[in-house]
């Protein structure tokens, strides 16, 4: 008998429209042979040729920041539009200017400038410096995000909006923000609603044990794997999941449900007040650790459906990235609809997390999301892990690789 799930509750705020679940296409991947099976926003070949644009934009922001400097503020991709490239700046350069961009991105792609005030920077900052100032005991504050498209930040709240603005009033008098010189319409409060965290693939016995094979927790339930990784010196190996999946450092780790299915045990467990990450590492043998992700297709599955090849480091809103989930069972992409989301839960705060396009249920905390290499959908760059998500919407939020590195010190191990 399989035992109860871990199920954590928390509040966000909903401020992007989804398309419903209901309208997604299945696509297959190009490599017909693996049958594996992918969950598109829209149709498949329009979802994969943006994905081929996507792959020139890290290149494009390195131009930008270094041809424009300040006056460069950020860009976000408008795909539920056609996949526009929105490129920002304080004052929009000269047309000849900016012929290096379709050098890049080519003549095919759409491109609009955009003059706006505030950069990702400037928004991110005031997300920062807001999160700073809510008391731990605050209970009707539960997200904060900042959103480069819109040009604004969101204050998420439970019950009573006027105790809200109060509460941001304070914050928003501190020197670093009145500085910034921000108008009264940058701010803005939704009521938000409640959503889940993430915790069967579970019967699926796999040596090494691959991202999304789901793991069982002792005692506390079951999550997935997000990928393998190592410490610096290369002596110690482990699995990534999601913190709150683990009670302590010490406790037993399963993997399936046969016989000598012991796999490991909590070695780090990262969640608390004012953190990035979300995550637990188990410690195990460095045989049982690999760079493939599990997928599936109906009663099929193939242990290295997905290859974790690189980290995908720089982001922006609109970015599209792809999953396996473990509990859901199956292989889904969407796109990245906030970078910087400061949320109150679990009696605690994360900070920097990652939200985006994707519906997950109890069980998947801790599924690997990554960014395809293209359509050749065997290989992902590592982009983050599932930590929790909004209920009954394709709404889910990530801890970010990049964060995961820095508090911990693991390096991720990758396949060619």
């Amino acid at each position: 008998m399989k035992l109860k799930n871990v199920v954590l509750t928390l509040m966000v705020v909903g401020t992007i429209s989804i398309l419903p679940l209901s309208s997604v296409i299945i696509a297959e991947g190009k490599e017909k042979e693996n049958k594996v099976r992918y969950v598109t926003p829209f149709d498949e070949d329009e979802f994969w040729d943006r994905m081929e644009t996507q792959k020139r934009i890290p290149d494009l922001i390195k131009y930008l920041e270094k041809e424009f400097d300040d006056n460069y503020a950020g860009l976000y991709v408008d795909q539920e539009n056609g996949g526009i490239v929105h490129i920002g700046f304080h004052s929009i350069p000269q047309k000849e200017e900016l012929n290096e961009v379709e050098d890049i991105l080519g003549e095919d792609v759409e491109v609009e400038y955009d003059e706006v005030k505030y950069s990702k920077e400037d928004l991110d900052k005031v997300v920062e410096e807001i999160s700073l100032s809510i008391d731990k005991s605050e209970e009707n504050i539960v997200n904060i995000s900042s959103s480069f498209k819109d040009q604004s930040v969101i204050v998420g709240y439970t019950e009573d909006e006027s105790e809200a603005k109060d509460s941001v009033e304070k914050s928003l008098n501190k020197k670093s923000i009145r500085k910034m010189d921000l108008d009264e319409s940058l701010i803005k409060f939704a009521q938000t609603e409640k959503i889940e965290p993430k915790i069967d693939r579970a019967q699926i016995k796999v040596r090494p044990v691959p991202g999304a094979a789901q793991m069982n927790f002792s005692g506390s339930g079951f999550c997935t794997n997000g990928f393998s990784a190592k410490d610096s010196n290369s002596s110690t190996y482990f699995l990534v999941s999601a913190g709150h999946c683990a009670d302590s450092t010490g406790q037993q780790v399963f993997q399936s449900y046969d016989k000598d299915n012991l796999i490991g045990t909590v070695h780090t467990k990262l969640f608390h007040w004012g953190s990035s990450v979300d995550v637990s590492l188990v410690k195990v043998k460095s045989g049982l650790t690999t760079h493939n992700i599990l997928t599936s297709s109906g009663s099929k599955y193939d242990e290295a459906g997905y290859q974790i090849i690189g980290e995908q480091i720089s982001d922006w809103e609109g970015m599209g990235v792809c999953t396996s989930l473990g509990q859901s069972d199956t292989q889904m992409c969407g796109f990245v609809q906030g970078t910087n989301e400061s949320v109150y839960a679990f009696g605690g705060h994360l900070k920097n997390q990652k939200k985006v396009g994707l519906k997950v249920v109890n069980g998947d905390s801790g599924s690997p999301v990554g960014a395809p290499d293209s359509k050749n959908t065997k290989k992902l760059y590592l982009y983050g892990i599932v930590s929790a998500a909004k209920s009954n919407e394709s709404v889910a939020y990530l801890t970010y690789i990049g964060n995961i590195k820095a508090e911990t010190g693991i390096k991720t191990i990758t396949g060619k």
